[in-house]
């Protein structure tokens, strides 16, 4: 049962407008994240306004919900050499881009604005809230600063920017405990975690499938973002540490062993997978993989997204009652997490080759340690991340404005 199905929830919803510019469409990251939160609001008390250079097609979007697009950027400038430049400009602008939004907003009944500190358009919402008079909930899965490209001497401008729009918000979905954290101290306003969640229709398992493992065929999965060069190093130094045990990696995820080859790999027990929709990728993985993977980067320069953001595929991960490997910094969201629950994940906390074969390979060879792992797994994401549970946490931030 949808939980607006229960008699008086749906009319307790505000009439919800979502101004962003990441896209509301079920395909990957960020846009999946917001699809998934937002898949059971009553559609009928609910508008999309998503910038026009990121619209997604009408077969990844929301059903039976209003759409509407609005001019924010040009893609092609934001990736030129002009980009500090160009952004600094459409930064100053995105304010004003909420004007013609209004009389749709206004024809719509909006009784809430819903944003994303992503890019600029979280200061389209901003104005939007503003000039209606209604209240704004804003949704932080990245760090803003990360997603805002603008000139140094406008660095200021837009930081006291974010901290009046962050404290002014009626409520701040963070999207991890660090995160909360980090902006209450910086910005002086609590927030709220809203953990990613699955899809409302994910597979849900009474117990892990407990596959026996082919011998000297033990197979690790990583399903996720590899674009960063520290991402896949991440991969190549699992494959290493995992290859003299025997054990295969395989990759869900549109690359290419040559990619992995000229970037150092040497071991022959990767393989590639292609991307597919995540119903399917829960039935492959329960009937073909063993164990999970889940890496942070260890690199300096992508420190700030590793102690701030949460990793996105745990939701994923813990519904297919699989053990998982948790490789990432001290200082890592995933690191916390596995800490909080060490029933439910095992941990590495260190880049040295050693501490991560010897994870791998008694994951590989202890079947009881593997069989709790799992149970714990699903056991936490079903708390954590089902849809049931955030969406809940999601309801209750907006009735409390």
């Amino acid at each position: 049962m949808k939980l607006f199905d229960c008699p008086g929830v749906e009319v307790s919803l505000p009439r919800l407008a979502y101004i962003g510019q990441v896209p509301v469409c079920n395909i990957s990251a960020g846009p999946a994240l917001l699809y998934r939160l937002l898949e059971t609001y009553p559609p009928d008390r609910l508008l999309v306004a998503e910038s026009a250079e990121n619209q997604p097609s009408p077969a990844h979007q929301l059903r039976a919900v209003s759409h509407l697009s609005f001019p924010l950027l040009r893609g092609r400038l934001l990736n030129s050499r002009l980009n500090r430049l160009y952004g600094s400009w459409v930064y100053f602008r995105a304010a004003r881009r909420a004007r013609p939004l209004l009389p749709a907003l206004r024809a719509f009944g909006a009784e809430a604005i819903l944003g994303i500190a992503h890019g600029y358009a979280w200061r389209t919402a901003a104005a939007a809230a503003r000039s209606l008079g209604v209240p704004l909930h804003l949704v932080v899965h990245d760090h803003w600063r990360e997603c805002c490209n603008v000139l140094p001497w406008f660095d200021r401008r837009a930081e006291k920017d974010f901290a009046a729009t962050y404290r002014a918000a009626a409520s701040r979905l963070t999207v991890s405990p660090d995160m909360e954290a980090c902006y209450r101290s910086r910005y002086g306003a609590a927030g709220t975690v809203v953990y990613p969640c699955r899809a409302a229709s994910a597979l849900r398992l009474a117990q892990p499938p407990f596959r026996t493992p082919t011998p000297g065929a033990f197979v690790f999965a990583y399903a996720g973002n590899a674009e960063a060069v520290d991402q896949r190093r991440t991969l190549i130094d699992f494959a290493h540490a995992a290859a003299p045990l025997g054990v295969r990696l395989r990759i869900y995820q549109g690359l290419s062993l040559d990619t992995l080859r000229a970037e150092g790999l040497v071991t022959d027990n990767v393989e590639i997978a292609a991307f597919r929709p995540v119903n399917e990728l829960y039935g492959d993985l329960v009937a073909s993989v063993d164990a999970l993977y889940l890496p942070m980067s260890f690199a300096p320069e992508s420190r700030a997204n590793v102690e701030l953001c949460f990793p996105s595929k745990l939701a994923d991960y813990t519904a297919v009652g699989l053990p998982i490997l948790v490789r990432a910094p001290d200082y890592g969201t995933a690191t916390h997490w596995a800490r909080a629950h060490p029933e439910a994940a095992m941990l590495v906390d260190s880049a040295d080759p050693e501490p991560l074969a010897g994870a791998i390979a008694r994951i590989a060879r202890d079947a009881p340690c593997r069989h709790a792992l799992a149970r714990g797994a699903l056991e936490a994401g079903e708390r954590q991340f089902s849809h049931a549970a955030v969406f809940t946490v999601f309801c209750s931030c907006l009735r409390r404005a």
